[in-house]
């Protein structure tokens, strides 16, 4: 039986607070354009979608000490090997998790239709494709971008459209819609997966893995960081001024010295458990923000089409 604390180390639970930003974002969206939103559907895909972060955060784990060719990484780092926690206990709970999204899903999938089994098997698919087969993403130089564009695209596409169900209202050109709104997200969360594997580079070696950072050098990883942060920064105003999102996002222009100030000490030093957790900061400082900041336009919008 895992405790506590186990649980939620192996689970990664504090992520998860990500999947209830993007349904906030996906509401104020669907309300900015379309004033409405199917809070069933819509609340039932955040439940599926919180247990398979938790399935697919527990897979990641398991994975990872299993691929691992480290022994260093499988006593000291990995959360199974410190803890000595059985792996058919961890099994257990990993697929326990399974069984609430299966449920869910296939509920949605018969009220729904055919695109969120899609949407469904992608998300999946690319979540235990991330640590397992016989070449992870999180070996090659592709799983920074893939991850990122995963959680900050995939996942708020998906609300939208149950949100959405039943309307009509969700085509080509609503997929778009959604795709540029989420595009800062996206680069801060490229940012977010580089300051991880710039921290891990050396573990990272050890075990086999040649990941984006590892391939381009970490000098070139820590420009293409600056670079990132320097397009979610510029994308907000920019689409703010081209009225895809609210005007009122450009007040998030004014948190960003302070955002800026928590990345100085990340690119003077990369340490995961020091300059890593301000990088984080950052990047959820810029996606509550920004996502607060529309959920206010719409409801900004709705209470004047009141009046």
């Amino acid at each position: 039986m895992l405790d506590r604390k186990l649980f939620s180390e192996l689970s990664e639970i504090k992520t998860t607070t990500l999947d209830l930003a993007w349904l906030i974002l996906a509401i104020g969206f669907t309300y900015l354009n379309y004033e409405t939103f199917n809070f069933f559907y819509g609340i039932l895909g955040f439940i599926a979608v919180f247990f398979i972060h938790l399935f697919i955060n527990f897979h990641n784990n398991l994975m990872d000490y299993r691929n691992s060719k480290s022994e260093e990484y499988r006593e000291k780092i990995s959360t199974i090997g410190i803890n000595r926690e059985s792996l058919a206990v961890v099994k257990k709970w990993m697929y326990g998790l399974a069984i609430f999204p299966l449920i869910i899903g296939a509920f949605l999938v018969y009220k729904t239709g055919w695109f969120t089994l899609a949407l469904g098997v992608i998300g999946v698919g690319i979540g235990l494709l991330y640590s397992a087969g016989p070449k992870p993403l999180n070996s090659t130089m592709f799983g920074e971008a893939v991850v990122a564009i995963a959680i900050t695209q995939l996942i708020p596409l998906t609300y939208v459209y149950l949100g959405l169900v039943g309307i009509g209202k969700f085509d080509s050109s609503t997929a778009i819609s959604v795709i540029l709104v989420s595009l800062p997200n996206t680069f801060a969360a490229f940012c977010a997966e580089l300051a991880n594997g710039t921290c891990d580079l050396e573990a990272d070696v050890k075990n086999g893995r040649h990941t984006l950072v590892g391939t381009i050098g970490k000098a070139n990883a820590l420009d293409l960081f600056k670079a990132s942060w320097a397009l979610a920064f510029l994308l907000i105003p920019i689409m703010a001024i081209l009225k895809v999102v609210p005007y009122i996002t450009l007040l998030l222009v004014l948190l960003y010295p302070n955002i800026w100030d928590d990345l100085r000490p990340y690119l003077k030093e990369q340490v995961k458990t020091q300059t890593y957790p301000l990088v984080i900061k950052a990047v959820t400082k810029l996606a509550v923000g920004y996502i607060l900041l529309i959920a206010v336009g719409a409801i900004i919008k709705l209470i004047m089409s009141i009046f």
